[in-house]
């Protein structure tokens, strides 16, 4: 989901609840799970987990007719220390992965008319998702706080950076230095984008020509002619990767689910690390 960065933090109060762990669904190189929304009415919808989001979200037109949320009482908050501000309120309670989430500000986006088909009702953002340390289990589809705290020799951990170092990062992004041929660049894991980035101005090899959906808040979904650079290999702490990558806008690039391989990962904000898990693991 393209692209929600905030520079807002938030506090509400946890409230356990009695079951520990939800689906998790995998579609178009995203992830989900249902969450219930509580406001003046309540509804359990498929929720989009974007680390490239620092707060939630909510569609505009959902969080009227279904949440009957009045958008005359929304309050403007600044984006990326810019100028631009976005519209957001406050829901009464988010019950995510076992646990009830108080008074949690959300973006209120036409989300459904920009990105379409690819849009959710709902988008769980890294304010949420800091809170705890979660297992994306890919094998079983299930998504739970992790319940043993031994990691295998087998996992590999990635410590990301502290993103107030980087002064173009919007606070809660989960940041990987990384080398491309040499070079020092910066990746932004991002579960919400369906494609794999580079930093702007980065051309590593010569690139094709794709006709590729893309959007973002200020453009609705089109199909547009993209540079995509093949099978570029870069490095993070001692691992290196290959993937597929797209021109991108930031001085940062992004890493999708492709990143993982297809493997299973824990999530641990409060540590800073990514755990990239074998199979046999779990």
């Amino acid at each position: 989901m393209k692209k929600l960065f905030f520079l807002l933090g938030s506090i509400f109060v946890l409230i356990p609840s009695v079951i520990a762990q939800t689906d998790l669904i995998v579609k178009d190189s995203l992830l989900y799970t249902y969450t219930k929304l509580y406001s003046l009415h309540s509804d359990s919808t498929l929720s989009l987990i974007d680390t490239g989001s620092s707060l939630c979200a909510i569609d505009s037109t959902y969080a009227v007719d279904k949440m009957g949320i009045c958008l005359n009482e929304t309050n403007k908050v600044r984006v990326n220390s810019r100028t631009n501000k976005l519209s957001t309120c406050l829901i009464d309670s988010v019950s995510f992965c076992g646990k009830i989430y108080r008074k949690v500000p959300c973006i209120v986006a036409d989300l459904k008319g920009i990105f379409q088909k690819y849009a959710p009702d709902f988008v769980i953002g890294a304010d949420i998702l800091r809170d705890r340390a979660l297992v994306f289990n890919l094998s079983s589809k299930k998504l739970y706080p992790v319940r043993n705290k031994t990691i295998k020799k087998e996992a590999v951990k990635l410590t990301w950076k502290d993103c107030k170092r980087y002064p173009d990062v919007p606070l809660s992004f989960i940041i990987f230095e990384a080398k491309i041929s040499g070079e020092d660049v910066c990746f932004a894991f991002d579960t919400g984008s369906r494609t794999n980035k580079l930093p702007i101005n980065f051309h590593p090899s010569s690139p094709e020509l794709i006709q590729r959906e893309t959007a973002n808040l200020s453009s609705k979904l089109k199909t547009k002619t993209l540079k995509c650079y093949k099978n570029i290999t870069f490095q993070i702490e001692k691992k290196q990767y290959a993937l597929d990558f797209f021109e991108g806008n930031y001085t940062y690039g992004l890493l999708n689910l492709e990143f993982l391989g297809g493997h299973s990962f824990i999530l641990d904000y409060r540590k800073r690390n990514l755990v990239i898990l074998p199979s046999e693991v779990l």
